[in-house]
């Protein structure tokens, strides 16, 4: 009879009961019985080295080492982090959302220990500007433009929402703010954040079009300037529930991400035309989806709510049909992707000063270390992205 591990049953209860998953979900997804899940709760048997691996990094998105903790560690709970959200959100927020959560409380931990617990700038975006419900928003927009150099004329350069992301991407990281994609496999929810002083992170759901990616960052930092997390959903059936406060802060990130990216003085200066051409046009001019341009319609009186939804529900849908047409990617280049160049860098900056061990350089980087060898080749270039 193999040996057990000296793990904790209780922490393997928690693991998977704070993900919202059923003993009955997790022996699906090892092809066993649900007498075998139970029997390693209860500490009967264990699971093997290699399926311990596979429950902490693919199911539960926990460290490994937590497992052979002596307690149940305590920890911030999607309750305690979306403190702009109402707990009737926060308490049925579905598997796969929370499991993302815990992903980005990992990356959280691992930017910990890459950074020796020390802030990566001195003075971060968020050390800088602030939200409230009083903020006049094309004060603190403007201002922030004018802290991070980028201009609208720059933004208006930019030949794409592809680009746009990873310029925005790129310069939000620069100023202290950590971005992750993933594939959200509920495309209701178009990203979330995670307020930490030394370490927000965003993540982006890759499966929506790179436009509402761009939308996405800006929302979220609007949460992240209130100092609290919060949540991007891909449609306003879920915030139009909300009353009081909880909507007003909703209201006002949509609002912040809406003034920064298409300023209202540089729109105003265009003549408004109702038409699908028109609203490309505009889109295209800023690197936004239409949706941000339909909605500046909306607010000024040019459009009524009836119009606004009917043309997102149709854009929503178009969407959908072209995500399912080109659904598929190379694993490797998707963790590009996901991880960002800034991260992915800084962990093989600190594999080659020695710092840290292959096997970390692959947890780090969610890729199996027999597997490094062709990450490296085939999207590295001696530490540097292709």
């Amino acid at each position: 009879m193999k040996e057990k591990l000296p793990i904790n049953p209780d922490v393997l209860i928690w693991a998977r009961t704070s993900i919202g998953l059923s003993v009955d979900e997790v022996a699906h997804k090892f092809k066993k019985v649900s007498h075998d899940i139970e029997d390693w709760e209860v500490g009967k048997t264990s699971p093997t080295y290699s399926q311990l691996e596979r429950l902490a990094h693919e199911i539960y998105k926990r460290p490994l080492a937590v497992f052979f903790f002596p307690n149940v560690p305590a920890e911030e709970t999607p309750k305690t982090e979306f403190r702009t959200l109402p707990d009737t959100i926060t308490d049925k927020l579905p598997p796969e959302i929370v499991k993302l959560y815990r992903r980005a409380k990992l990356f959280q931990l691992y930017l910990e220990e890459l950074y020796e617990n020390k802030k990566p700038i001195q003075k971060t975006l968020l050390d800088s500007f602030e939200m409230n419900e009083r903020v006049n928003l094309e004060v603190i927009t403007k201002g922030i433009r004018k802290e991070i150099g980028i201009s609208i004329e720059e933004q208006l350069k930019w030949n794409s929402t592809e680009t746009a992301f990873k310029k925005w991407r790129e310069i939000l990281e620069r100023y202290g703010v950590f971005v992750f994609k993933d594939a959200f496999r509920n495309d209701a929810y178009s990203g979330f954040c995670l307020y930490d002083e030394k370490y927000p992170v965003i993540f982006v759901n890759n499966s929506l079009p790179d436009s509402r990616q761009v939308f996405t960052l800006f929302h979220e930092l609007g949460h992240l300037l209130y100092r609290a997390g919060g949540i991007d959903f891909r449609s306003d059936e879920i915030t139009n529930l909300f009353d009081g406060y909880y909507k007003n802060v909703e209201v006002n990130c949509n609002r912040f991400a809406k003034e920064f990216l298409v300023p209202r003085d540089v729109f105003d200066s265009f003549q408004p035309k109702i038409s699908e051409a028109n609203f490309q046009h505009l889109a295209d001019y800023f690197s936004v989806s239409r949706e941000v341009i339909l909605r500046n319609y909306l607010d000024r009186g040019f459009i009524d709510k009836n119009y606004y939804l009917k043309m997102v529900s149709k854009w929503i849908e178009k969407a959908k049909e072209q995500k399912d047409e080109n659904d598929g990617g190379i694993y490797f280049y998707n963790q590009r992707a996901y991880l960002g160049e800034k991260y992915i860098n800084l962990v093989y900056r600190k594999y080659y000063q020695n710092q840290i061990a292959i096997d970390t350089v692959a947890e780090y980087l969610n890729i199996k270390v027999k597997n490094l060898t062709a990450f490296e080749y085939l999207v590295m270039d001696g530490g540097k992205l292709k």
